[in-house]
């Protein structure tokens, strides 16, 4: 699990006793402020940077890896964010700025590599693949639809609709899944 120092604070721990955990081997620092109870974690993954980033959800190329949509491994992490946010500046993060009106939309946790991540739900990413077709390479972008084709079934198509009717330009997002879905 991975930790914050205010987490660690919040539950009774002092300053003190998390350097003598971190001594001890009982926790381990993933960089300041931010700690693991097991070395697996210690590696920047999703459930770090949605505990350092709470105000991102997972979208685009890493969520679609996420879910198992795609083989090819992102070089970066994509994190939506509100618009008018304030820019992340790391090099493996791609900030992608969402109108606060839907940003929230299809938002959820889910339990992923030992931790809590929050990510776009199967539906919302669906309507993203085809809102920022441009941005995907154009073989991660037919392999994704063709995911999606497969687990077609298990979607929900009324959460769908309730989506794009949220979204601008939704009624021709809808016509253009309807269409390759």
């Amino acid at each position: 699990m991975i930790y914050s120092t205010k987490d660690l604070l919040r539950n009774g721990e002092t300053e003190y006793s998390i350097r003598r955990k971190i001594d001890s081997g009982l926790l381990f620092q993933i960089e300041r402020g931010y700690y693991s109870d097991d070395k697996v974690s210690l590696y920047k993954d999703e459930a770090y940077l949605c505990k350092k980033y709470p105000n991102g959800i997972i979208t685009g190329l890493s969520a679609l890896y996420v879910y198992d949509l795609i083989d090819y491994i992102p070089d970066e992490y994509h994190l939506a964010t509100k618009q008018h946010t304030f820019p992340i500046r790391r090099k493996d993060i791609k900030q992608s700025y969402q109108e606060s009106s839907f940003f929230e939309l299809g938002a959820i946790y889910m339990n992923y590599s030992g931790g809590i991540i929050r990510i776009y739900d199967l539906e919302r990413l669906l309507i993203e693949l085809f809102r920022l077709k441009e941005k995907y390479p154009r073989e991660i972008f037919y392999e994704a639809v063709e995911s999606f084709r497969k687990i077609k079934n298990s979607l929900d198509f009324y959460k769908l609709n309730e989506y794009l009717g949220k979204i601008p330009n939704g009624s021709r997002l809808s016509l253009k899944i309807k269409e390759m879905i």
